[in-house]
């Protein structure tokens, strides 16, 4: 049986690429997607989350906030906001 080449079972790898892709246009498109991921479903959500994304989304939500990233930044920290919603991550005080 051939795999379908339409298919991919790396989609997490790709998506944390997009995530952290030179091109600001295309890292804010995969953080959407991965924020997009996370709000639709708590399982799916932990799977991100038990990841490296969780990591990816920590460092690029640390970054420096300028004009050129503020979309950027913003997303990382929505998704963020919605791990600690669900309780998967504890909010620093």
């Amino acid at each position: 049986m051939n795999p379908d080449p339409l298919q991919t079972s790396q989609w997490l790898e790709i998506l944390q690429r997009l995530c952290l892709h030179d091109h600001l246009s295309v890292q804010h498109q995969g953080l959407v997607i991965a924020y997009n991921l996370l709000a639709a479903d708590a399982e799916l959500a932990k799977k991100l989350v038990e990841s490296e994304l969780l990591e990816i989304l920590t460092v690029v939500g640390k970054q420096e906030l300028d004009e050129k990233k503020a979309d950027v930044v913003q997303t990382a920290w929505e998704s963020l906001i919605k791990s600690i919603d669900y309780g998967f991550i504890k909010p620093v005080s």
